[in-house]
C-alpha cells in the first residue's frame, strides 16, 4: 500500500476524544499516518479540512470525516475485524448509550477538569499543549496566551462555578461506571467493545494508563496529581488501568507519519 493510500488523521496528543480514534485504528491493526497540531493553532488547518474547528479528522479514501464517533463507526464499516460494535441489535443499542453517554456528558465535564488544573500556570500549560512541537511553536503557544487565554476558558467552561460543579461529578462518573461493568468485566455483552474503549478512553483525562501513546509532560499540576490520588482506589479507576494493559496494544502509526 502506498503511503498517500493510508487512513490519515490530524489530532492532539492530549484529547480523550481523539485517544479514541487513535486507539480504534491501532486496535484494528490498520497502518495510518498522524499529524499532531497544537490547541489554538490548529483552527485552520481544521476548517481547511472539514469546514469546522474540532479534532480529531480522518481522511481516508479522498473523503473527509470529524467527530470521534462518526470516525470509529467509518473504521468499522471499512476495517469489520477485529469487531468494535456489538451484531446484536440490543447489545449494539447499548454500547451506543454507553458510548454517547461518555462522549456527551463525561468528557467535557473532564476536560474541564483536566485543563483548569493547567490554564493559570503559563509554564506547565505551555508544556502540556505543545508537547512534541519544536521551541519556536511552544514559544509562539505561550507569547499567545495571553491574548487567548479568554477564548479557552470560554469554550471548555473554564470559570471557577463550572470547574467546581464538573469538579464534584468526578465521583458520580466512576460509581456509575463501576455499576455497568459486568461479570465478565466489559460493559457490554461478552468481549471488548466500543463501550469500553470510549469509556476507558476517557477517563484518561485524569488517569493516564501507562499504556496511553502520548504520557504527560513532568510535572504535573499539584492539583491533577492530587485528583489522580483521590480516585485511585476506584474500583472502576483500576479497570480503566486493565481495560487498556489488555486492550490498547501497540501502535499501527507508519513510519512516514509526522
Amino acid at each position: 500500500m502506498k503511503s498517500e493510500e493510508l487512513p490519515e488523521i490530524w489530532h492532539f496528543r492530549v484529547s480523550h476524544y481523539n485517544e479514541k480514534v487513535r486507539w480504534a485504528l491501532d486496535y484494528k491493526g490498520i497502518r495510518h499516518l498522524r499529524n499532531t497540531l497544537i490547541p489554538g493553532f490548529h483552527i485552520p488547518v481544521a476548517r481547511w479540512l472539514s469546514g469546522q474547528n474540532q479534532l480529531p479528522i480522518l481522511r481516508h479514501n479522498g473523503k473527509i470525516f470529524h467527530d470521534s464517533s462518526k470516525i470509529l463507526r467509518e473504521l468499522e464499516d471499512r476495517y469489520p475485524s477485529p469487531a468494535l460494535f456489538p451484531e446484536r441489535p440490543e447489545e449494539l443499542q447499548r454500547a451506543l448509550k454507553i458510548q454517547d453517554y461518555f462522549d456527551q456528558e463525561v468528557a467535557p465535564a473532564l476536560r474541564r477538569v483536566f485543563w483548569a488544573t493547567y490554564i493559570n500556570d503559563a509554564r506547565l500549560c505551555t508544556r502540556m499543549a505543545t508537547d512534541g512541537a519544536g521551541p519556536f511553536l511552544a514559544g509562539l503557544w505561550r507569547m499567545s496566551l495571553p491574548a487567548t487565554l479568554p477564548l479557552y476558558r470560554k469554550n471548555m467552561g473554564l470559570d471557577r462555578d463550572q470547574v467546581q460543579a464538573a469538579r464534584c461529578k468526578i465521583r458520580a462518573y466512576f460509581d456509575r461506571l463501576e455499576g455497568m461493568i459486568g461479570p465478565n468485566g466489559f460493559l457490554v455483552g461478552e468481549g471488548f467493545s466500543v463501550a469500553d474503549l470510549t469509556a476507558a478512553a476517557v477517563m484518561t483525562a485524569i488517569i493516564r494508563p501507562p499504556q496511553f501513546p502520548y504520557q504527560l509532560p513532568e510535572p504535573w499540576p499539584e492539583e491533577l496529581r492530587q485528583i489522580r490520588h483521590e480516585i485511585s482506589d476506584y474500583p472502576a479507576c483500576n479497570w480503566v488501568l486493565d481495560i487498556y494493559k489488555k486492550y490498547r496494544g501497540k501502535s499501527y502509526e507508519a513510519d512516514v507519519a509526522n
